[in-house]
């Protein structure tokens, strides 16, 4: 019988026509067009791979595709994706067309290749691999595939709620795999991670914009309103919402064995970053994964481009995303904002959409369990790490909060994957040790539920 590799080798070639297909679909978030051809391309894997039982269950927006996998035991763990992606943005800074898997100086590259196409289908093809040498699964499995998390997982926990009595009722573990690998290239096992709170800000001041030299001095500038709000809510790098900090972790809470264990190298943090220095190892790790942020990712008004146009903008709109921390409550930091601006909201002079809650995620798995995955993804892979936090967001608090059961993150992509930018990619490297580690908790997961 060939060994794990030699039967990942022998069928790579397959293994990469099923990646260019999947890149090939444009199933950018928000969109319509190719979306449900996208989400059946996965339906027919999971049933033709895996001899999984597919729902593909139906929101107000993309469907979500449930797979089960019936094993051995009826102990089931539970693995997570997306399949749609955020869109391309400019197309003039891509080296290649992001809807058309390229390969180069052994990359892959296209839209969605790290986020999350490529490691979703490495998660697919390390149990087909474990299935083409095993009658069965030792564990019975569900795949759990969303269609909105670019859109911040609009209806994830609602179709959570509505499934865990049926489809995901035996779920006793759940394995998330999306995000990037350390930057030292070691793989990663998350125990968390942070929550987001995003919103748009608008400040209107008129109907159209006006010349600056008919009505300077006469029309207020909306520019000028919204960076005066912004200037409220933040002082000297301070939010000033009443209750932002309520919760964030204090020195004592903070797992520093965990960290002081992490890789840290300042220099090619500083290159890749831009940065003349960056902080020390314990004051990185702290401000990436323990301190909240407050980040205007995005600020529209006026005469965009190259243009030079004497006008005095009419509408100045900013988003804002916070990264939440420990104990912070969205409700009540909404709340905070929504009374802060009340004045500006009510005359409408200013409006407030929210693009996103999504609540902090901690697992409660103990460190026996912790350390059995740990070993998995080494036999795996070589290395790994163990992040008791990760800085970006992804929906866990569904697994831990509406399903009541522990959640790990487990991300395949390597740490330049470019996701959400330009010239996104995913190493040859990265998607083959993915279909290893899948292939191994395939093989080993019975042994963590016991």
């Amino acid at each position: 019988m060939m060994t794990r590799d030699q039967l990942i080798q022998t069928h790579l070639t397959v293994y990469k026509d099923r990646l260019r297909q999947l890149i090939g679909f444009d199933t950018v978030s928000r969109s319509t067009s190719q979306l449900p051809a996208g989400g059946q391309y996965l339906v027919n894997l999971l049933e033709h791979l895996l001899n999984a039982s597919v729902d593909v269950v139906p929101t107000t927006g993309a469907p979500a595709i449930v797979g089960k996998i019936a094993g051995a035991s009826e102990r089931t763990v539970l693995f997570y994706g997306h399949y749609d992606t955020m869109a391309p943005g400019d197309l003039t800074l891509w080296d290649s067309k992001p809807f058309e898997l390229t390969a180069r100086n052994g990359r892959f590259y296209g839209r969605g290749i790290g986020d999350n196409k490529g490691q979703l289908l490495a998660q697919i093809l390390g149990f087909d691999t474990y299935l083409q040498q095993h009658d069965q699964l030792p564990f019975s499995a569900v795949f759990f595939i969303e269609g909105e998390e670019e859109q911040g997982s609009l209806h994830l926990a609602e179709t959570v709620e509505k499934l865990k009595d049926s489809l995901l009722a035996a779920v006793e573990l759940a394995v998330v795999v999306d995000g990037s690998m350390s930057q030292s290239g070691q793989h990663v096992l998350r125990l968390g991670n942070r929550g987001l709170f995003g919103f748009e800000l608008t400040a209107t001041t008129g109907q159209v914009d006006n010349h600056s030299g008919n009505a300077g001095n006469v029309m207020p500038n909306a520019v000028s309103v919204l960076t005066q709000t912004l200037d409220r809510l933040v002082q000297h790098g301070r939010v000033q919402l009443p209750h932002f900090y309520d919760g964030v972790p204090s020195e004592v809470d903070i797992p520093w064995d965990l960290i002081d264990a992490l890789p840290f190298d300042a220099v090619a943090i500083a290159q890749q970053l831009g940065l003349a220095t960056v902080p020390t190892k314990r004051d990185y790790y702290r401000r990436l994964m323990f301190e909240p942020t407050f980040n205007i990712n995005s600020f529209q008004a006026g005469a965009a481009g190259d243009q030079f146009k004497t006008i005095i903008p009419h509408q100045a709109t900013a988003k804002i995303d916070c990264r939440l921390v420990g104990q912070q409550s969205i409700p009540a930091i909404e709340a905070d904002l929504r009374q802060l601006l009340a004045p500006e909201l009510a005359k409408g002079q200013l409006t407030l959409t929210i693009r996103g809650r999504i609540p902090v995620s901690v697992t409660h798995l103990n460190q026996a369990k912790i350390k059995q995955i740990a070993a998995i993804i080494k036999l795996a892979t070589g290395n790994v790490v163990i992040e008791p936090m990760m800085p970006g967001t992804v929906p866990n608090y569904v697994w831990t909060d509406c399903l009541e059961v522990p959640v790990v993150t487990i991300p395949y992509a390597n740490f330049d994957q470019h996701n959400h930018a330009p010239n996104e990619n995913l190493t040859e490297a990265a998607f083959v040790n993915g279909i290893k580690v899948s292939y191994e908790l395939a093989n080993h997961l019975a042994d963590v539920l016991g």
